[in-house]
C-alpha cells in the first residue's frame, strides 16, 4: 500500500513532534506529501461569563503562537525535501476536525501521538487519538 498523502495532528506536545518524525521518515521512503493540521478548540477557552471578546484574542494569539511553530516544521521538512502542507483550523471538536480533514483531502495514512496537550492521561491511548483511531477510515499510526 502506497502512502501518497500522510496527516499529522500537530499540538505541540512531545508526542506530536515524535509523529511528526516519524511521518517524515515514512514520507521520504513512499515519496508522499505531508499535511500538519493544528487544531484550535474554540468552545475550552474559558467560562461562560468571560467576555467573547477576550476569546477572539486569545485564538488570534494561539494562532500567531502555532504559526510560528509550525514554520519551523515546515522548514525541517523542505530540509528533507518532503512537501508539507500546513494548516490552523479552530473547531469545537478535534477529533473529528481530523477526520473531517483527512476525508476531505483523501489521506492514506494519518500519524499522530498517543497522547496530546490535554491534560488528561487515559489509561492507555489520549481521547483524541483513541476517537480517531476508531472512526477514521484510513489507517492511524500511533506514536508513544
Amino acid at each position: 500500500m502506497a502512502f501518497s498523502k500522510i496527516l499529522v495532528p500537530f499540538d505541540g506536545s512531545s508526542y506530536s513532534m515524535k509523529a511528526f518524525k516519524a511521518a517524515l521518515g515514512v514520507a521520504k521512503k513512499h515519496k508522499s506529501k505531508v499535511f500538519v493540521l493544528s487544531c484550535l478548540e474554540k468552545d475550552n477557552l474559558g467560562a461562560w461569563y468571560i467576555d467573547k471578546r477576550i476569546n477572539k484574542q486569545i485564538i488570534s494569539d494561539a494562532k500567531k503562537y502555532a504559526k510560528s511553530f509550525l514554520i519551523k516544521l515546515e522548514k525541517t521538512a523542505s530540509e528533507s525535501q518532503i512537501p508539507v502542507s500546513i494548516k490552523i483550523q479552530e473547531t469545537k471538536s478535534i477529533a473529528k476536525e481530523i477526520i473531517d480533514f483527512a476525508e476531505s483531502k483523501k489521506i492514506n495514512l494519518i500519524i499522530m501521538g498517543s497522547h496530546g496537550q490535554t491534560g488528561f492521561n487515559l489509561l492507555v491511548l489520549g481521547s483524541v487519538s483513541n476517537k480517531v483511531s476508531q472512526l477514521s477510515k484510513c489507517p492511524v499510526l500511533i506514536i508513544k
